[in-house]
């Protein structure tokens, strides 16, 4: 990814910005390409707490209409248990990255040392959370459901990796996709879904053809921009940080199917440290649980 951060070397001229409006740039900076390239957070069911080592989640079910009847006047109800469930995960340990810059070696160097920091920072603490979430929607979708929630379910189409043309291909992920967003409504999940797919398979989506076709389509994408949004009403993200299991080649989910338990967001810190001569330790990190909530709205789709 190419630098997007402060074209100012942060060097002679940031020595005028006082502690606090330079702890805010760093954050800044740090988060903004934290937020850039994080792509599953914000699919997912996020919980943040200010205390404590866990929190729960409530996770809906599948309703079978049997709960409703028939009032009998002079009669006591029938109380019956909701599908609905709770879920409870814990936080992890920290997640940190921390580098030293030396302050000669800042004064030296012809490019903008500590924005680059920052943005590398804010890139690696995005990957590894995009790892361990995508990790969890993959056991998800192999999970079993609480009761009466239903469970995860994997897809295999091996015309994926063995279509004569990448067009097949494309189009035989196309129609796993459509199976797993059949199993997960029929489930009764209601919310937005959503697949992830890797570079190479988003691809094959777009060189499907048919769904960026302007006879069946509209506005979806094309091959001029390469881009491409939905797929049965199914919003396709791009990741190169799925799970690397052999044959897997895409994940189905939605918002419910796995949830962040956050206790500290992204947060970045700076120390100067008068025995390396005045050099600056920099870290960035927060701390989260991660866990399956509801597997029925999770989908794997393999090859093999």
């Amino acid at each position: 990814m190419a630098y997007v951060g402060s074209s100012q070397a942060l060097n002679d001229a940031e020595t005028a910005l006082d502690l606090t409006e330079l702890a805010n740039k760093i954050y800044q900076e740090t988060l903004f390409a934290f937020d850039r390239s994080c792509v599953f957070l914000n699919l997912i069911y996020n919980v943040t707490i200010s205390h404590g080592k866990s929190g729960q989640f409530i996770v809906g079910g599948k309703a079978d209409g049997t709960r409703a009847g028939d009032y009998t006047a002079g009669t006591q109800v029938d109380v019956s248990i909701s599908p609905s469930s709770e879920r409870t995960i814990v936080l992890g340990r920290p997640q940190y990255v921390a580098e030293r810059l030396d302050q000669f070696e800042e004064k030296m160097a012809q490019f903008p040392v500590r924005s680059i920091i920052t943005q590398n920072h804010g890139q690696d603490l995005a990957i590894q959370l995009d790892k361990a979430i995508a990790a969890k929607i993959e056991a998800a979708s192999l999970d079993t459901g609480i009761v009466g929630n239903g469970d995860g379910a994997v897809i295999t189409n091996t015309v994926i990796a063995s279509g004569a043309t990448t067009a097949a291909k494309g189009v035989a992920l196309m129609e796993a996709i459509y199976e797993c967003t059949a199993h997960i409504r029929g489930n009764d999940y209601k919310g937005e879904l959503n697949v992830a797919v890797s570079p190479t398979n988003y691809n094959l989506l777009v060189l499907s053809e048919i769904l960026v076709d302007t006879d069946v389509t509209s506005g979806n994408g094309g091959l001029d921009s390469g881009r491409i949004g939905l797929v049965g009403n199914v919003k396709v993200v791009e990741s190169n940080n799925l799970p690397t299991t052999a044959n897997l080649e895409a994940l189905v989910f939605g918002r419910e199917a796995v949830g962040v338990l956050t206790l500290v967001g992204m947060t970045t810190d700076q120390d100067r440290q008068v025995d390396f001569l005045g050099a600056t330790l920099m870290t960035a990190y927060y701390m989260n649980g991660i866990d399956i909530l509801r597997p029925a709205v999770a989908c794997s789709i393999k090859s093999a």
